[in-house]
């Protein structure tokens, strides 16, 4: 028996693993997929938002505000790439200055830098700016990140200093005696505490609990495209429309490789693994980002997927303690820039009522390896040659570095994860060129054969098998 059990290794669970492996209590994470970070947590936009949209009083208000200021001293403790590239919410119609002005009077009463811009000072730092803008509030302190880059990184450290990670394994119920035992397709896990961060799942594993749970959660499809990186000098900032009942809407960014990402849409479906993407959400997407920004030409776009967000009807996170089972629940934006104030949050208020909390006197350093420079390559060359014999030409990844991502102490067993880790078929072929190759260094480093090697989650359907990418 554990002291804690985490369901779910998104973003939270990973947060959550990462902070309580600093403490001397035994975690264990279990997760039903293949890889970690991949569901919610591996199709947004990448923001660490400042925290003046969420109304007050809620819980995304406070967590998102907690959560952008511990960002960037975790992002320095696992070398993981951070950017304060600043936000531009801009307005298309002088009638909608007072929504604006509003939004300031939120940023200053929390305390979140600001500036207001007018038309010609929209355009100074944006040049590609939509003509249509007309005034705008700038955030110097919006960040970007790499979602996935950030969970492995947490996970990673956190099963170095002793939580344990169980892939494939699914819970299927929950019983409680005087403790929890917790039942999946691998066995019976037993803990004190169980902390439900399952995502798309929530309210199905919050019912193992307690099957009468009132807690309500709708899926919210949101579409995106992607441009090529050679475009990377197009946006200076991330831009956003005024925010309406939906969301932040269709904004635009550059994320931390330098590719340009415009989206989500957002959509109620009823199948919450739904990920194709459709005519009329790329449309939207289209239509929408001419509001903000002059669009690039279509035959700079390299991709388009989609991503499913849990979405509470309370329209705040679900974060409640009911007897030792901590639901962490309906987690929608700013979900991913609130994660580290989550799991403090969680810690501190629930978790630390239950258990006594000794901070280990020495945890086990880990950094993340971040893309090679030219001159870090040339240099490791000439200690592996590997490192020299180039597998995706497009962003210029090494045998080595796939091995190195295959082996890590959460290491990728898919083409997908090794795709989060390093990269290769994030350039403008998609993979093309290069997956097959991904595919042989995976079968023969972990010793299997390349017919068991999945793309994402299903072992029967590999690329090989003529299976095609949801994301």
């Amino acid at each position: 028996m554990v002291d804690i059990i985490i369901i779910g290794s998104g973003i939270i669970g990973s947060m959550l693993a990462y902070d309580l492996s600093h403490f001397n209590v035994s975690v264990c994470v279990l997760e039903k997929n293949v890889e970690i970070m991949n569901e919610v947590s591996s199709a947004n936009s990448g923001l660490v938002h400042t925290g003046y949209d969420p109304e007050e009083g809620t819980l995304k208000a406070k967590l998102n505000l907690l959560g952008a200021k511990r960002y960037p001293e975790i992002a320095r403790n696992l070398n993981v790439d951070y950017e304060q590239v600043g936000s531009l919410l801009v307005s298309n119609r002088l009638e909608d200055h007072d929504i604006l002005m509003n939004l300031a009077n939120r940023a200053k009463s929390r305390n979140i830098p600001y500036e207001y811009l007018t038309q010609d000072e929209v355009r100074k730092k944006e040049p590609n700016i939509s003509d249509t803008v007309v005034e705008a509030l700038f955030f110097p302190t919006t960040a970007i990140i790499t979602p996935w880059q950030m969970g492995f990184a947490c996970m990673n450290y956190a099963v170095s200093n002793g939580v344990e990670l169980h892939r494939q394994t699914e819970v299927v119920g929950i019983e409680k005696t005087d403790h929890y035992r917790v039942l999946t397709n691998k066995g019976v896990f037993e803990s004190k505490i169980v902390i439900n961060c399952s995502g798309l799942n929530g309210v199905r594993v919050a019912k193992y609990h307690n099957p009468e749970t009132s807690h309500q959660i709708e899926f919210r499809k949101g579409e995106y495209q992607v441009s090529d990186i050679r475009d990377a000098d197009y946006l200076n900032h991330v831009i956003y429309p005024l925010p309406t009942k939906l969301g932040k809407g269709v904004l635009a960014l550059k994320t931390i490789e330098g590719n340009l990402m415009f989206g989500p849409t957002s959509k109620v479906i009823e199948n919450r693994y739904d990920f194709s993407t459709t005519r009329s959400g790329l449309m939207e997407v289209d239509s929408k980002i001419s509001e903000i920004i002059k669009p690039l030409p279509k035959n700079r776009l390299i991709r388009q997927f989609a991503g499913v967000r849990p979405t509470s009807l309370s329209k705040d996170f679900i974060i409640e303690d009911c007897d030792q089972f901590i639901n962490v629940i309906g987690i929608d934006s700013p979900g991913l820039a609130s994660s580290p104030g989550i799991s403090e949050y969680v810690i501190q208020e629930f978790i630390q009522k239950h258990l006594t909390l000794v901070e280990k006197e020495r945890c086990v350093d880990f950094k993340w390896k971040k893309h090679l420079s030219f001159e870090e390559r040339n240099q490791l060359i000439q200690e592996d040659v590997k490192y020299g014999r180039i597998v995706c030409v497009c962003e210029t990844i090494s045998e080595k570095e796939i091995m190195n991502a295959i082996h890590l102490p959460v290491g990728a067993r898919s083409i997908k994860g090794v795709k989060r880790i390093t990269r290769p078929g994030s350039g403008r072929c998609q993979g093309g060129f290069c997956e097959s190759e991904v595919v042989r260094i995976l079968a023969r480093e972990l010793n299997v054969d390349m017919k068991d090697i999945p793309y994402d989650n299903d072992p029967f359907l590999t690329p090989l098998g003529g299976h095609h990418e949801k994301l």
